[in-house]
């Protein structure tokens, strides 16, 4: 730690000496002296790590392939992507180093964070000279508040309610740029602010409470800002609809129904016509000849059904081919979602297309697949890029729907699952009325996601384990049953499972390899998932390990303790070459007829 101290301070010495003898600033981040300087550096407030991974393969939306046939006992040998995947599949520490891991994404948040309030910081100067900023400064508070609530989504636990969150370890809510070296920050519990020698606050840290409580505020103050007006690519930025998406996730995740309904109204729309019009156009994308014009499809900057677009690095599209293909879409995480039945469809979901390198390995969807950015194109050399869609229409769809359905609007909650069926219905293959609309009304989702459906399509709920005062009572549970089946499907490889599992306290079970199964329940200390080993060992208070579960008999486990020597370093993307990727060509569209395991 002290030589990373000295290291810094020198080059923070070199820098001044630079500046000195050049008599000019060296980049526009030293001075953001005007409007168009502020809306260049929002530019990079928006994280280049995917958080998705890390929650995609902690859920049950992926499968182990080596672990042995029940029939004849064989095993396959498939190697992972990286050892990291061992590590999240079995909920243990993270030690290994990955495009996709922890670190990288703790590091790459709390980077779009600092450039947020760098931004906040020279906003707040040029409003003292009379400059209008709001739109700026609408724009910097949404994305201050979307990183710290994603990365809550990863390092702490799902949010219970206003008391029983204040028990859960919260994050250290950044409001200004770092200028101190190696600050020491807090967590919570127990509220703690920074100060900056102004006597400002710099920082908040606190309990999983108060993190929400700071991305609320920042939320409720960027919307009221946010503009169209100087994006030249808006799906690239949080416009108005993403922000309003933004919220109506946010307000979902605490349990607000009402917030949820009023923000994904002003999204959609109240009208059935125009809802329909804005939503993900499934057919054109199945229509793709090769998985390339697919995934094209999927990141396209003008459908209307994008509100919000990252850029990051990753390496998650590796993880579907052969060569890595341990942990895929495949079994019983393939037949409770894409190729499993469903209330107005029978066999393989019509409405997306599965794509597959080895068909026994399981396959993928186009949106989880790369671009690759060029650094060095005579060498070959460059990063690979994938393209998260942030928010969209349709998964803003079933935000409503669910809170419809809490909200006992059963029969508004059963129409928007059928416009999310409709925009999905490609080729006819939904069960369809007269008029070509899909049938599914509130009568047939209650007979669907019954008991008799067992954990399949209706899992147990622990929502009041979660929260005391959270009743689903019998006529909404079929809803709530529809919405997290949907949202699986809607949500697979954007790693939103994960949070859907966390806070109805849904229990999973993981197998891998001739281990004997591991079991998440409602209360285990590994949904929230552990912060990056660097991290806790420069002082950060870890996440608690009381593991229960493992042992399927109810006694409990200890996880490992922190070892320092198992410390990584990597936090940067991995260069590589665009020869060692694999190839589009080897991928197929795998179509119902030989695909349908259900």
């Amino acid at each position: 730690m002290k030589k990373n101290i000295f290291v810094i301070i020198a080059l923070l010495a070199l820098v001044t000496t630079a500046c000195n003898f050049l008599d000019k600033e060296p980049d526009l981040r030293a001075t953001i002296d005007n409007k168009e300087k502020v809306q260049l550096l929002l530019v990079s407030a928006y994280t280049d790590a995917n958080s998705a991974p890390l929650c995609e393969y902690s859920s049950d939306q992926v499968v182990d392939n080596n672990v042995p046939d029940p029939k004849t006992g064989q095993a396959n040998a498939v190697n992972p992507l990286d050892e990291m995947y061992n590590e999240i599949f079995a909920w243990r520490p993270v030690k290994q180093s990955s495009n996709d891991s922890p670190k990288l994404i703790w590091d790459a948040h709390y980077t779009a964070i600092a450039t947020a309030n760098s931004a906040l910081e020279a906003i707040k100067k040029l409003e003292e000279q009379g400059v209008n900023m709001d739109a700026e400064k609408g724009e910097a508070l949404l994305s201050r508040a979307y990183h710290h609530f994603l990365l809550a989504g990863v390092f702490c636990q799902a949010w219970k309610n206003a008391e029983d969150s204040k028990k859960d370890l919260g994050l250290t809510y950044m409001m200004q740029p770092e200028t101190k070296v190696a600050p020491v920050y807090s967590r919570g519990p127990e509220l703690e602010v920074g100060l900056d020698l102004n006597g400002d606050t710099a920082w908040i840290g606190g309990s999983l409470y108060h993190t929400f409580m700071n991305i609320q505020k920042d939320l409720e103050a960027g919307l009221k800002l946010v503009s169209d007006e100087y994006y030249s690519v808006p799906r690239y930025h949080f416009n108005v609809k993403a922000a309003h998406a933004f919220a109506a996730r946010f307000y979902l995740y605490k349990r607000e129904w009402a917030k949820v309904v009023e923000h994904a109204d002003y999204v959609l729309t109240t009208t059935d016509e125009t809802t329909l019009s804005m939503l993900f156009d499934a057919a054109t994308n199945r229509d793709q000849s090769n998985i390339e014009l697919a995934f094209k499809h999927y990141i396209d900057v003008n459908a209307p059904s994008n509100l919000l677009l990252i850029a990051t690095y990753s390496s998650s599209a590796y993880a579907h081919f052969p060569t890595y293909g341990r942990y895929q879409v495949n079994g019983d995480a393939q037949n409770f979602a894409t190729h499993g039945a469903g209330p107005c469809w029978t066999g393989q979901f019509p409405g997306v297309g599965f794509w597959s390198a080895d068909q026994k390995l399981g396959g993928f969807i186009a949106k989880d697949y790369y671009d690759f950015e060029y650094t060095d194109k005579v060498a070959g050399y460059g990063y690979v890029r994938m393209v998260s869609r942030a928010f969209t229409t349709n998964e803003t769809l079933l935000c409503r729907a669910e809170a419809k359905a809490h909200l006992n609007d059963l029969a508004g909650s059963a129409n928007d699952f059928r416009l999310w069926c409709q925009s999905y219905n490609v080729g006819g293959r939904m069960n369809m009325y007269a008029d070509s609309t899909v049938k599914l009304d509130a009568a047939i989702i209650t007979k669907f996601y019954t008991e008799k459906a067992g954990t399949k399509f209706a899992p147990v709920l622990h929502n009041q384990d979660m929260a005391a005062d959270w009743v689903i009572t019998p006529e909404q549970m079929p809803f709530v049953h529809c919405a997290l089946h949907f949202r699986r499907i809607e949500g697979m490889h954007d790693g939103l499972r994960w949070h859907d599992l966390k806070r109805y306290g849904i229990e999973i079970e993981h197998v891998q390899g001739k281990d004997a199964p591991r079991k998440l329940l409602w209360n285990d200390d590994r949904r929230a998932i552990q912060l990056p080993q660097e991290v806790i060992v420069a002082g950060m208070t870890a996440n608690p390990r009381e593991v229960m579960g493992d042992n399927l008999d109810g006694s409990m486990t200890t996880s490992p303790s922190l070892n320092p020597s198992d410390v990584y370093t990597q936090s940067t993307p991995t260069y590589t070459s665009a020869a060692s990727l694999p190839s589009g060509s080897d991928v197929k569209l795998v179509e119902e007829e030989e695909s349908n395991n259900d």
